[in-house]
């Protein structure tokens, strides 16, 4: 090994040496300056108040979004249940329509005006709209109307009207009524 006068050697110049002129200054306390950040950095108080009044209306936004969307979900409400009154009421005017136009109570009502049932009914075919009719045979007539000369034409009998319909009975009130507004 080494001998160990040869190692302190080496320690004591590897070692840093003072200068004989140099001395560290004393320590003593730092005192840092004063803040100037508002005068120092005036664009970063503007972000943050941009950014901040940016939520703040975003979230105004979403509120008066939300409060659209549930008067209008109200409204809807009120309006299905009134559709669902007048649905019904249209079903009960339905019911009423056809229990009115109820064959039975057709000839009642017909036999009560003085009409009579008829002894045979007869049906008529069901006929295609998209083609046209023929001209019907009736009775002995049509015979008759093809032996007549083309020059003259065939007489056609005259329309009968219908008898007309018994006026209901005036009541007092309904005169006394004509008589004052005169």
């Amino acid at each position: 090994m080494a001998p160990a006068a040869t190692t302190a050697a080496r320690r004591a110049a590897a070692a840093p040496q003072a200068r004989p002129g140099s001395r560290r200054p004393p320590l003593r306390i730092h005192q840092a300056e004063p803040r100037r950040t508002a005068r120092r950095n005036p664009s970063h108080r503007f972000y943050i108040i941009v950014s901040v009044a940016m939520v703040v209306g975003s979230l105004l936004f979403v509120v008066a979004g939300d409060a659209l969307v549930a008067q209008g979900q109200l409204r809807m409400t009120a309006l299905g249940a009134k559709i669902s009154v007048e649905e019904a009421k249209q079903k009960a005017m339905q019911t009423e329509v056809a229990q009115l136009a109820a064959p039975n109570r057709i000839v009642a009502q017909g036999m009560a005006l003085g009409l009579t049932a008829p002894a045979e009914v007869v049906y008529l075919p069901q006929v295609p709209l998209d083609k046209p009719l023929a001209t019907p045979q009736t009775g002995n007539a049509a015979p008759a109307a093809a032996a007549a000369p083309a020059a003259a034409p065939a007489p056609t009998p005259a329309p009968t009207k219908p008898a007309p319909a018994p006026a209901p009975a005036k009541s007092s009130t309904a005169s006394n009524a004509k008589g004052a507004a005169k």
